[in-house]
């Protein structure tokens, strides 16, 4: 069984990064993030509470192709191998900044991460 402890983040997408930033960061007051390792994408993170808010820019509104949910797991390991178990496609492991992190589908093909801070298994 996989072992989950907290929702991770949630990535949101936008077309106007500078607007989005006023709001996630001047109006609702959360704090921003430095994005360690991330390249090839426009966007921002913001620090909730235990979780984050992830922005991602792009030129037209795409509601499905980066919307997902992050669980943070002990092992990264354990939580691949629960899931092979269970039948289910992943995608390969790789690190983001301090992260090691994979993505698969629910039922309904709605994209779930799975993230771990390198070095806890």
């Amino acid at each position: 069984m996989l072992k989950a402890h907290y929702l991770h983040h949630v990535t949101v997408t936008v077309t106007d990064l500078d607007r989005a930033k006023d709001f996630y960061g001047r109006i609702l007051g959360l704090q921003e993030l430095p994005r360690r390792g991330v390249k090839g994408s426009d966007g921002a993170w913001y620090q909730i509470g235990p979780s984050q808010i992830n922005l991602l820019r792009r030129e037209k509104p795409e509601p499905d192709s980066a919307r997902h949910f992050a669980v943070c797991v002990d092992s990264i390991q354990a939580a691949r191998q629960a899931l092979q178990a269970e039948g289910l496609e992943m995608t390969e492991t790789t690190q983001v900044g301090n992260i090691d992190r994979f993505f698969f589908a629910d039922p309904d093909g709605n994209r779930v991460e799975i993230v771990c801070p390198m070095g806890q298994g």
